[in-house]
């Protein structure tokens, strides 16, 4: 999910124009996680009664006429690979091996340690599984341990963004940044090729197979999807070639099977249909305004100066709201619901109770947070250096 971006990845290029902030990029990932709260919050907190939503709403709030697209909501989770893709080639090419190293760590932990602290505090007041077991899911999520279970299962797809920042990273450390959109190709053509062949009759249980935590983990199951950003990023920089265009409608190909896989996983959990054109439907359109805001970013910072700010402050909001919303929104639900309120109301003040947290989170707490931790990091690194040459290639 590229929920995990920092303000200074579009403002650290050497070049002109890198510091013009990605307005439609900053909303698309808001949307995108507004789209992983309600699935959440509205389609699972009542429809699958085992699942962590459910168990802190503490009661079933069904809400029926938003099915055809709560049930849905997981297709953001693909949109946010989409868009880590073109941001992190973005912010990579202008970055040293140890700068994005150092800026990914600054990025993810401090927000990790915060918002799996409160998950972790508000678990033990609410949910019933013991405290043994609340503990040593919380210590697997501070480590980045990279199989569940976590404090929250949301942190699944933080390994998986992980692995393919490691790929950028080691690029970067060898020297060979110039070879990240062939590599990322690669995955992204490897990946459709395994969906592709899922899709056929020859290999019936292939599509489980590459769904599997490792597969995850090695980017077979959503490299086609980091492809699409990595691939979107180098048309802009460089031109739109038939090479690309080529590997776009393959990765492309693979992202819809992708999806469509997950929509019968999901259906079947669900007791809905299986069917996947919603999910299409909302990845398409996802899609075609991604490409629109690339095209038109220049015009709309232009025309809209003052808007880059606030909307910056939305998509840095995305990293807590979907690290919190599980349990900030689910709990908000359930003691509005408890006084009393209708099923619409409690919703509402679910997801702007989570918005509000997350806003908090990324204005006022992760970035003291993420101040301390990069004078730790600095204080490292100046030592290492201080000891000879060898520990050189952390500054390449």
């Amino acid at each position: 999910m590229s929920i995990v971006q920092t303000a200074s990845e579009t403002s650290a290029a050497p070049r002109p124009h890198a510091s013009r902030p990605l307005i439609g990029l900053d909303l698309l990932r808001f949307g995108a996680a507004c789209l992983v709260v309600l699935y959440h919050l509205a389609c699972t907190a009542w429809m699958v009664p085992s699942s962590e939503a459910a168990t802190l709403v503490g009661q079933s709030i069904p809400f029926p006429t938003l099915l055809p697209v709560s049930s849905q909501g997981w297709v953001g989770v693909p949109m946010f690979f989409v868009i880590s893709g073109y941001v992190i080639a973005y912010s990579a090419s202008q970055a040293s091996a140890s700068r994005f190293l150092t800026g990914r760590i600054l990025r993810l932990v401090p927000g990790i340690w915060f918002c799996a602290t409160v998950s972790f505090g508000l678990a033990l007041l609410f949910d019933p599984e013991a405290i043994r077991v609340l503990f040593e899911r919380y210590v697997r999520t501070l480590v980045l341990f990279p199989v569940p279970r976590w404090i929250d299962g949301v942190y699944w797809t933080l390994g998986i963004e992980i692995m393919f920042y490691g790929l950028v990273y080691a690029l970067l450390f060898l020297n060979r940044f110039e070879r990240l959109e062939p590599v990322i190709l690669a995955v992204g053509v490897i990946s459709a090729l395994a969906w592709c062949l899922a899709a056929t009759p020859f290999w019936p249980d292939l599509d489980r197979i590459i769904s599997t935590r490792i597969a995850k983990l090695t980017l077979l199951t959503h490299g086609c999807h980091f492809a699409i950003g990595v691939l979107l990023w180098s048309a802009v920089r460089n031109g739109l070639t038939a090479l690309r265009l080529a590997g776009l409608a393959i990765c492309l190909t693979g992202g819809f099977l992708q999806i469509r896989y997950d929509a019968g996983f999901v259906g079947v959990l669900l007791g809905l249909d299986r069917s996947p054109a919603m999910a299409w439907f909302l990845y398409a359109v996802f899609m075609a305004l991604f490409c629109l805001s690339i095209r038109a970013n220049t015009a709309l910072t232009d025309a809209f100066p003052g808007l880059g700010r606030r909307f910056r402050d939305l998509g840095l909001a995305t990293y807590p709201l979907y690290l919190l919303h599980t349990f900030v929104g689910a709990l908000a639900m359930r003691f509005l619901a408890v006084y009393g309120l209708p099923p619409a109301a409690s919703l509402t003040g679910g997801i702007l109770t989570a918005v509000a947290a997350s806003l908090l989170v990324s204005q006022r707490i992760e970035p003291p947070l993420r101040a301390g931790l990069g004078h730790a990091l600095h204080s490292v690194g100046t030592r290492l250096r201080g000891r000879g040459p060898a520990p050189g290639a952390l500054i390449r």
